[in-house]
């Protein structure tokens, strides 16, 4: 009896130390709104920001494809472009696909927070103006207005334009991400807020932020692929800088269904407390450049292009 005794009290012990263990860690999820408080105050307090950056295109070549073609200079006239394909600016990603660098182009951004924002970026011969201001965007292609919709690839600026939670909070929701859900997770060995989803769940947009710098590492967008994991660009926030009191990812690496697309290198950047009005005045622009003729449908290509589509397209349009 004795020896019963004791193995119900140490079962007993057990069981209220891992109580004990356990409320802890369920304590350290905070709320999702709380969360963002934490990364606005890290983020800064300045008015604007102005970056100058670098962005890096990057084609993905299926192997199968390079090796039905006896050389470069066949698999280039198929493609109908020109491309260099030094070694050290090809990326092995599996037995099956490469990634071969073909774009470089400068761009600037300027950030009234919570207000607009701004970017321009050029390439030898194309340029291409983006602003965003009162809830309207405008897009310029060459000097003329481009009657697009948004594009995915914008959208990553946002966790950083909007410095106030409840703006924040709102934008987010409209872009599927519902901030009320938070969790833990872990990413490349390190535990993370996430906002919008349940870990290890990653079948809707959700947003992971550091637990310990409380900035912003990683944000899942999905289309309309649903769980099957197509359609999804994942933006991810690299190596964080300060000027002054504002912080800025020097890197920010978009994947496209996993693989690796675009990059932003950060050149510089500094807090600006004013920029012209005129910049971000959509109706001003409307004013200053005309409306772009439309495009006629390509024989054979359906009318209405998926999402994913559309935004390769918009770049590859502006930019070859």
């Amino acid at each position: 009896m004795a020896i019963i005794r004791k193995k119900i009290l140490t079962i007993s012990f057990l069981i209220v130390i891992s109580i004990f263990i356990c409320g802890p860690v369920q304590a350290y999820v905070l709320q999702g709104l709380h969360v963002l408080d934490l990364m606005i105050e890290k983020l800064g307090e300045a008015q604007g920001l102005f970056v100058s950056q670098d962005l890096i295109f990057y084609r993905l070549v299926s192997q199968v494809d390079m090796e039905s073609n006896e050389t470069v200079e066949e698999y280039q006239a198929l493609d109908n472009t020109e491309i260099d394909l030094p070694a050290e600016q090809t990326i092995q990603l599996d037995q099956n696909v490469t990634i071969d660098e073909t774009l470089e182009l400068e761009e600037t951004l300027r950030f009234i927070f919570s207000n607009a924002f701004r970017s321009d970026a050029k390439s030898f011969d194309s340029e291409r103006i983006y602003v965003v201001s009162g809830g309207r965007s405008l897009t310029i292609v060459d000097g003329n207005i481009v009657p697009a919709a948004a594009n995915r690839f914008d959208l990553y600026k946002d966790i950083l334009l909007y410095r106030t939670r409840e703006g924040l909070a709102d934008r987010l929701l409209e872009l599927g991400v519902d901030v009320s859900v938070s969790s833990l997770g872990r990413f490349e060995g390190e535990i993370k807020f996430v906002l919008g989803a349940v870990y290890p769940d990653e079948s809707v947009s959700q947003i992971w932020i550091d637990r310990e710098t409380f900035l912003p590492t990683r944000w899942i967008i999905r289309g309309n692929g649903g769980s099957s994991g197509s359609d999804v660009l994942e933006v991810r926030y690299l190596t964080w800088w300060k000027s002054g009191q504002s912080r800025y990812p020097s890197r920010i690496e978009f994947y496209q269904d996993g693989n690796l697309v675009r990059v932003n290198q950060v050149k510089s950047f500094r807090e600006a407390d004013i920029f012209s009005d005129d910049l971000f005045d959509i109706e001003h622009l409307r004013l200053v450049y005309p409306l772009a003729p439309e495009q006629p449908l390509v024989p054979g290509e359906p009318e209405e292009p998926s999402e994913v589509q559309k935004t390769i397209d918009e770049f590859k349009r502006v930019f070859e």
